[in-house]
Formats: structure tokens, sequence, C-alpha cells
């Protein structure tokens, strides 16, 4: 499935929109030269419910709805029919799982064949019409669709883009330091205005993964801040917000502002707000079904020219836990999941999902993971402890640990006998792939493992337990979050028995999320497991690989010190400084080829150092759809980067 980025005049006929509607803007990037296909009689050019409408005199015609280059969506499999509702089930805080759904409105969007690869090549435009990289790389420049409309019916223009940068992400008040959406290289973007649909977006310093963090779920920010329906709720537009915010029970103008417009995250709680996505709210996450409906100014459409959506209404039951949401699953009563496997879509439910799919009419759709782990445990390199830091810091003792995990055993307990032993390195489908760094220390061999371990710390106690660099019996505690993955605790009392055949004593501990996040940022921590992500998108997440900031669990303080310039933190060794400094030319160069030969580096460098030890790669991932869902492709990528299924245009998903 590709996008497509401009109508012909014969197509714009065929579907209804007027002569007026046509435009000689240039359209830079994926234009198409298939001849228009004529549009589908009983189909229409729009949704009968908005037919109807305009019929009533409630909306104008679909012509003076659509921008003038409406973006043209090729469906996966056939050109769809319009009606039906898609049901689904949600908890009470998936903010981001809303936006991932139904909401992947970006400036520019990841393609559906996504390997993480460097360059522009896996990035379309989508709400912008057109883009412009400077030669230099420090100047973005977007054309936006000519006539495109918010939900309510008001035009989408530059300004909205402007006051999302300006007046939202620059407000001191409602950020007091810019997040990440607005930075490049950790230095705030200009918005330099144009005209009424053209802006550029100007970087310090060339930055060739700009336009990746623009298609990255941050890069929502851009395109979520309707100017006319949010400036009377911020003091900049209106002296009277602030009482505005005190009438409605609000201590201050950010809380209300921030209720009112979803600000980052918290999608789902403001009914009222206009959007560009394919559907708007009707309830909100507040209710006990989150109901949205088509947006009757959506702007893309088939290859016919009708308007898409072609679903009607979409429902989500707000549910609390895993086991609802699978009962649900198993009733037949969810036209497609695509979140997470903590939700109900995990290896051991796959049975109980499969015994029952013929019966209520849904399949499996096969997933690729964008991580590349079940599981990776992190030592901390930076231990307060002396005694504990040299350890962890001893090359021969990590790689010890790793062959003493009988990686199999794991599998075949834990994982349904679903994985393979894998360490923590980019995936096989990613641009990054190193099939040595993704196998390197994963043979299960207690000799082996004794070998590195007694180059290390040879000397035992009566018990068998190695004794440290102080003397001491080598012990730690791995901590963990058990929310993140009901597996984890069994996963990891099998690595702490391994782990003692061989001298170590681990105890596991298991902690909530806020516990587990305060320690590891205060650098209190021994040891601690977490998802391995970036597998394919390995320079959108490159924690597991690097230390850029305090998300690498392996050395916070480095990550602190490299953050925040200096200021906080502790200076990493050489070797992280070399890759900290390839991580900062992949951003300045703009030429993929480059870009390519220092992430190589970058990543030779990690394996090398082998920080982080891997467990299994996870490789029988799947959602569920009804057999009447249509236009789903059978295969679908996974990812926090990569939204899914937002990049597959689940505007063209049908029920037929």
């Amino acid at each position: 499935m590709t996008g497509r980025h401009g109508l012909t005049r014969r197509r714009l006929l065929a579907s209804g929109i007027g002569l007026g509607a046509v435009a000689a803007t240039p359209v830079l990037f994926g234009c198409s030269s298939r001849e228009p296909i004529e549009p589908d009689a009983a189909k229409g050019s729009e949704a009968p419910g908005l037919a109807e409408r305009v019929d009533a005199g409630e909306l104008p015609p679909v012509g003076q709805r659509l921008p003038t280059q409406p973006l043209v969506v090729e469906p996966v499999d056939r050109v769809g029919a319009y009606g039906g509702i898609w049901r689904s089930v949600i908890g009470r805080t998936e903010y981001s799982y809303l936006y991932a759904m139904l909401g992947y409105e970006n400036l520019v969007s990841w393609t559906p064949g996504w390997s993480g690869a460097v360059g522009t090549s896996e990035i379309t435009p989508n709400v912008a019409e057109s883009y412009e990289i400077s030669d230099d790389g420090t100047e973005f420049t977007f054309r936006l669709r000519e006539g495109m409309k918010w939900s309510d019916g008001e035009p989408f223009t530059a300004g909205d883009v402007q006051f999302a940068v300006e007046d939202v992400m620059f407000d001191t008040e409602l950020f007091p330091s810019p997040g990440k959406s607005v930075l490049s290289r950790g230095n705030p973007i200009e918005f330099r205005p144009i005209d009424e649909l053209s802006f550029t977006l100007v970087t310090a310093q060339p930055d060739g993964l700009f336009l990746h963090l623009l298609a990255h779920p941050l890069g929502q920010v851009y395109t979520k801040f309707p100017r006319h329906y949010l400036e009377r709720f911020h003091p900049r537009y209106n002296p009277d917000a602030k009482q505005l915010a005190a009438d409605e029970g609000f201590e201050n103008w950010v809380d209300y502002f921030e209720k009112l417009s979803g600000l980052v995250w918290f999608t789902g709680q403001n009914a009222d707000i206009p959007t560009l996505w394919p559907w708007h709210f009707v309830t909100t996450l507040d209710s006990r079904q989150v109901k949205l409906e088509r947006n009757p100014y959506y702007w893309k459409v088939d290859p016919d020219g009708s308007q898409l959506p072609y679903i009607d209404e979409v429902t989500y039951d707000v549910l609390d836990d895993a086991e609802a949401m699978l009962s649900k699953a198993l009733n037949g009563e969810v036209s497609m999941e695509a979140g997470p496997d903590t939700r109900f879509t995990n290896p051991a439910n796959k049975p109980l999902l499969a015994k029952e799919r013929e019966e209520h009419d849904f399949d499996f759709v096969e997933v690729t993971e964008t991580r590349m782990n079940i599981m990776c445990v992190y030592l901390n390199l930076t231990h307060k402890d002396p005694a504990k830091r040299e350890m962890f810091n001893n090359l021969d003792f990590r790689i010890g640990l790793s062959h003493a995990i009988n990686r199999q055993d794991i599998i075949d307990a834990t994982m349904q006998r679903q994985g393979e032993p894998y360490q923590a390195a980019p995936l096989p489908d990613s641009a990054f792939y190193d099939e040595e760094f993704a196998t390197q220390y994963l043979e299960y061999d207690v000799d082996l493992a004794n070998d590195h371990l007694d180059a290390a710390y040879p000397d035992k106690n009566a018990d068998g337990v190695r004794l440290g660099p102080d003397g001491e019996p080598i012990s730690f505690v791995v901590e963990f979050v058990p929310d993140m993955r009901p597996e984890w605790a069994e996963q990891l009392e099998m690595i702490r028995r391994f782990w003692r055949e061989v001298g170590v004593d681990v105890a596991v501990r298991d902690m909530d999320d806020v516990l587990f996040a305060e320690r590891k940022d205060n650098n209190e921590h021994d040891a601690c497991v977490w998802h391995g992500d970036g597998g394919l998108d390995v320079l959108q997440q490159p924690k597991n690989y690097v230390v850029q900031d305090a998300g690498s669990y392996y050395a916070v303080p480095w990550g602190m010190w490299n953050s925040t310039g200096g200021a906080e933190g502790e200076e990493p060794p050489e070797n992280t400084l070399r890759q900290l400094q390839l991580l900062k030319d992949i951003s300045a160069s703009t030429d993929p080829a480059e870009q390519q030969r220092l992430a190589t580096e970058m990543l030779t460098i990690a394996k090398e150092q082998f920080h982080v030890i891997g467990i299994a790669r996870e490789t029988a991932k799947y959602f569920i759809a009804k057999n009447d869902f249509r236009n789903v492709p059978q295969r679908m990528i996974q990812g926090w980067t990569y939204p899914t299924p937002g990049p597959t245009r689940p505007e063209q998903y049908y029920i037929g």
C-alpha cells in the first residue's frame, strides 16, 4: 500500500469535486502516473450519511469539504465500501494507543514497508502536501494542502502549525523546557512563516534525522492544536483565559488548557476539540465506551476519488484489565486489535484465541516487533558501590553471565516454545543487522561461563559463591516491573538459578513502575530489566547501543552527562564518548551512505563493549482481525516509534 499525493483533473471530475478545486501546486514526492479509476457508481464520492446531511443543508458538498489536492490512498487489497462500526477495547490511560490506531496524522509519515533505515526513503508526505530540504540540511520547507480543514470545517493553515510551535511547545508555562519534538540536536527549532500554506522549520545545525522526528509519534504536536479553537483558552490571545479556567474549577490556565488540548498524549479527554483524524470524538475516555464518528472534512480519498474513511464509527469499550479484553475478543466482539501484547495478544493467549477464531469469524495478523528482545538485562556500570561498579564493568564477568543462561529453556518454559535466543542487537529486517552482534555469547555452556567468570573472579566461599573485587561474596539484586510483562517473574527466577550454578548469587525484586523509575533515575539499582527497544528503530531508539540520556538503564549518569552538556551526571569512558560523537555525526550528515557508515561504527563499538545482555527474540507476535474487516495487511510492524497500525492508513480499512 502506498500513499498518493495528487488527483488528476479527470479524477476530480469523476468524483464530483468541482473544477475550481484543481490546483497547479507542484507535488515534489509521490506523484502518480497511473490512469484514474472510474468511481464505483454505487459507492459514490462520499459516505451516504454525509450525502444526506448535504441534502439537508447541514454540510457543504464534498468537493467543498476536500482540499484541492487530497491525499490519495491506495488500498491494501481493493477499493472499499462505506459503512459499519469498528469495535475494539481500551484501558482508561491508553491515550497513545488511540493515537496509533486512529490519529497518526503527522506532517509526514512512515511508509508501511519500514526498516528504520537512514535517509528519507521511508518517509512520505501526509498532512503536508510536499516538502523540500535545503542542501545544507538546516531548512525544511513544507507546503500544506489548499482547502484542507479541521473536523469542524475551519481551515487548517500554517498559522495552526505556528501556534503549535510558538504558543504551545515554546510556552514556558506549558513546557518549562522545550520537548524533544521541537528540538534539533538539542537546540530549539525556528518556525519561519512564508504564506498561509507554507512555512519553514529551521534547525541551528544540519540535521539528517529531523524528518524522522516529524514522522515519529512526537511529531504529532505540529498538527494537533487548532488555533481557532484553543487561542481563547491561552492568555497570550485572551486576557480572560485565566478566569475561564477558574470558572471551570481549574487552579490555573495551564491545567485547563492541558485538559482541552490533549497537550501531548492526553488524547480522548475532550470531545469538542477539532481534529485532522479520520474520525472525531463523540465521547471520551471518561465514559464506559469511547465513541468516534467519521470526520466530514477528512482530507484523504481512495483511487476513485471517494472521500475516506470508509468506516462510519469507531467504538472502544473502556475496560480495566486484560482478562476482560480477552473475553471480548474470544466472543468475537473485537473487529481488530493491534495493541501491545501486554493487553491480551500474547503467546499464552494464542491457543485460546485459535480455538475460538473459526466460530467467531476472526483470524490472526502476522506481526514483526520493532523490539529486538523480550528482556534486556542491565548491570549498572555506574554503580555507587566501587566493588559492584568494577565487577559490572568487567567484560569477562558479563560474558560469563551470558553463557550461563539457558535461553532455550526459558523460551520453552515461558514463551510457548516460540522465540529464539538473541542478544541486544538490531533485527535481521533492520538495515543495521549484524549477525555476529546478534548471536555472540548466546551458547549455553556452563564450562565456558565458568572460564570467563574464573578469569574475572576465581575465588569462592564455602557455599560456592564467587568473591568479588572486595573479597565479599558476589551478590546483587535485579529489579523489574511485573506489569510490563507477566512472564518476566518466571524468566528472572530461571536466570537467578542459572547464575547461582556458576557461583553468582542474585535476588529478584519486583516493584511498581514509579519506584522503578525513581531508583533508576537516582542510580540506586544494582541491575534491572526492560524491553529490548531498538530492533528496527535503531536510530530512533538507540538506548541499548549508546548511552544518549537517562533512558539507558546500564549507565544513567553517563546519559545525564550527555543530555545536560556535562552539567549533571558523570563523563563516560572513551568508547562511549566516541559513540556519542558518531551519533552527532549521523545527525549532522545528510548523506544516507555516510549515515549508514557512521551508524555501523557506532554499533560495532556496542558489540565489542557488550554492555547489555539479551535473552530472546520474539518471532510469533500477532494481532487479531475479523474476517470481514478488510484492507488490513497480512503482516504488520509493531512498535512505539512506528505507531502501529497508523502507517498502514486505517482510514482505508472497511467492513464487508
